[in-house]
């Protein structure tokens, strides 16, 4: 824990760096392990996604949700329309597997394409995240992530045992 005890924090060399006049260079005193620095990178960026809330479902084909990703956007209700998956992927709402053929939402077409045009969320985790709030109130504030994977994996189970 105490291996990098003489490591400047990274918040406090950003801020002296910007307190530097603008004709000074700074000096940088330790060398950066790059390929270190950027396989830990990768390794926690795959845990980090982004906060999904449904904020309306104006029909049943299409739902309005705040998307917030620190790595790549902020949209607040953005609409979003049903439709098959035709590529494998992963719910960015509950993190199930998203298989070709299931149903989903994705962004609405829309020109320039946002940045999370990629992006899944299975009808299931949707009609579940929709049966949450109904049952916790309408900000949903005992709704979170597990729950609505519970929610979405359930039936898969059921599927499962009965076949």
């Amino acid at each position: 824990m105490l291996q990098d005890a003489n490591a400047v924090d990274p918040w406090t060399r950003t801020i002296d760096l910007l307190s530097l006049p603008a004709g000074v260079r700074p000096v940088i005193d330790e060398a950066v392990d790059w390929a270190r620095h950027r396989t830990l990178t990768e390794k926690c960026s795959s845990r980090w996604g982004p906060f999904v809330r449904v904020v309306d479902r104006p029909s049943a084909l299409t739902v309005t949700l705040d998307w917030r990703d620190s790595t790549k956007c902020c949209y607040r209700e953005q609409l979003w329309v049903a439709g098959r998956a035709r590529v494998s992927g992963r719910c960015a709402m509950s993190g199930a597997p998203i298989l070709p053929g299931d149903d989903i939402f994705r962004p609405r077409p829309a020109r320039p394409a946002p940045r999370n045009v990629s992006a899944m969320v299975l009808a299931a985790a949707v009609d579940a995240y929709v049966a949450c709030e109904t049952l916790y109130g309408p900000r949903g504030v005992q709704c979170n992530d597990s729950e609505v994977a519970l929610a979405v994996a359930e039936p898969l189970v059921k599927d499962l045992r009965e076949a």
